[in-house]
C-alpha cells in the first residue's frame, strides 16, 4: 500500500546528529502513513553510512552527484510514491502529528496546507515565529512577498507539485520562493494552527551583504519569470508594486545591517518605480540610517 504522504529530504554535509535528529523526527510522524525519501547530493561521507542505526522500511535512500539542494529534491520527488508532498531539511526538526495535522486539514482537496515555523538557533533555542493566517489565492501576497510561511511546513498535493514543474537548479537562493510561487498560481492554501516544523538557524546561514544582493537578483528574476507566465500583467499595477518591492525589501535588509549607502540606493530605484510607497518606506528606515556610524559609511566608500 502506498504511503500518503511523502516526506522529501535533501542532504548535503549535514552534521551527524543533525540529521539523525531530522530524520528520526520526520520517521516519528504518527496518525499518517508516510514514507521518508532521503536524497543523498554527493555528500563526502554516505548519508546511507549516516544513518546505518536506523532501521525503518520507510526510510528510502538514493544518492546522485552533487548539484544542490533543488536538484536533489527534484530526484526525491521522481522517487516518491505518496499523493501528498511534504519538503523537509535534514537541518531541522519535523513537529510531531503536524504531518497529519496538514493533511487531515487538506479534507482531500486541491489545496495547500501550511502551518507555522519555530526559527531556532543552532541548539534549538526558540527565536522567533513565522507565520499567517491568509487562506484561499495567495499567489499576489506570495509574488510581493507578504505571505509568511516556509516550504518545509507546507503540505503539497502531488498533482500540484507536478503542474508547478520542477525546482529550478540554477537558484542558488530564494529557489523555495520561486517553486511556493508556482504551486500557489495552481492551488489556493489554507492555514493549520500548528507549528509544523523547527527550523535550525546556524553560522551557515547568518545574512550577509553578499547574502543580501544574491536574494535581491534571485528575487528580480523570480519576478520578471511570474511576468513571463502572465505577460498581461507586465505593464500592470501588480508588475510595478512587485519590481519596487525588490529594493525596498533589500533597503530594509541592507539598512538593518548597518549598510546605509546600499539601502538609501535601493530606496532610490525603487521611488523611481513608486515614488509614494518608497517615501512611507524611507520614513520608517530613516532612523536606521541616519544612526549607521561614520566608520561603517567610510567601509561601505571602500567596498562599493
Amino acid at each position: 500500500m502506498s504511503p500518503s504522504v511523502s516526506l522529501v529530504m535533501p542532504v548535503w554535509r549535514t552534521p551527524r546528529s543533525w540529521l539523525l535528529d531530522a530524520v528520526r523526527s520526520a520517521l516519528d510522524e504518527r496518525d499518517v502513513s508516510i514514507e521518508v525519501v532521503l536524497v543523498d547530493d554527493g555528500s563526502p561521507e554516505p548519508a546511507e553510512r549516516l544513518l546505518e542505526s536506523i532501521d525503518d522500511p520507510r526510510l528510502r535512500i538514493s544518492r546522485v552527484e552533487h548539484g544542490g539542494p533543488s536538484a536533489a529534491r527534484n530526484v526525491g520527488i521522481a522517487a516518491a510514491s505518496g499523493e501528498w508532498i511534504r519538503f523537509v531539511d535534514s537541518d531541522d526538526l519535523v513537529v510531531p502529528g503536524s504531518t497529519d495535522r496538514l493533511y487531515r486539514a487538506a479534507l482531500g482537496e486541491r489545496v495547500v496546507t501550511y502551518g507555522a515555523t519555530l526559527v531556532c538557533d543552532e541548539n534549538l533555542e526558540p527565536q522567533r515565529l513565522i507565520a499567517s493566517e491568509l487562506e484561499g489565492p495567495v499567489e499576489v501576497q506570495c509574488l510581493l512577498g507578504r505571505f509568511d510561511a516556509r516550504v518545509v511546513s507546507m503540505l503539497f498535493p502531488r498533482d500540484v507539485v507536478v503542474h508547478a514543474g520542477e525546482w529550478d537548479p540554477t537558484f542558488r537562493v530564494s529557489g523555495d520562493w520561486d517553486f511556493v510561487l508556482r504551486a500557489l498560481e495552481i492551488a489556493p492554501v489554507r492555514p493549520v494552527d500548528i507549528i509544523a516544523t523547527h527550523y535550525r538557524r546556524h553560522a551557515a546561514s547568518v545574512t550577509r551583504t553578499a547574502d543580501i544582493a544574491a536574494g535581491e537578483h534571485a528575487r528580480e528574476r523570480i519576478v520578471e519569470r511570474y511576468l513571463e507566465r502572465h505577460p498581461d500583467r507586465r505593464r500592470s499595477r501588480l508588475a510595478r508594486q512587485a519590481r519596487a518591492a525588490v529594493w525596498l525589501d533589500g533597503a530594509a535588509a541592507h539598512a538593518h545591517h548597518g549598510a546605509a549607502r546600499m539601502a538609501l540606493a535601493r530606496l532610490g530605484r525603487a521611488a523611481r518605480i513608486r515614488p509614494l510607497a518608497t517615501t512611507a518606506a524611507a520614513v520608517r528606515l530613516m532612523p536606521r540610517i541616519l544612526t549607521t556610524p561614520l566608520r561603517q559609511l567610510l567601509v561601505e566608500d571602500r567596498t562599493s
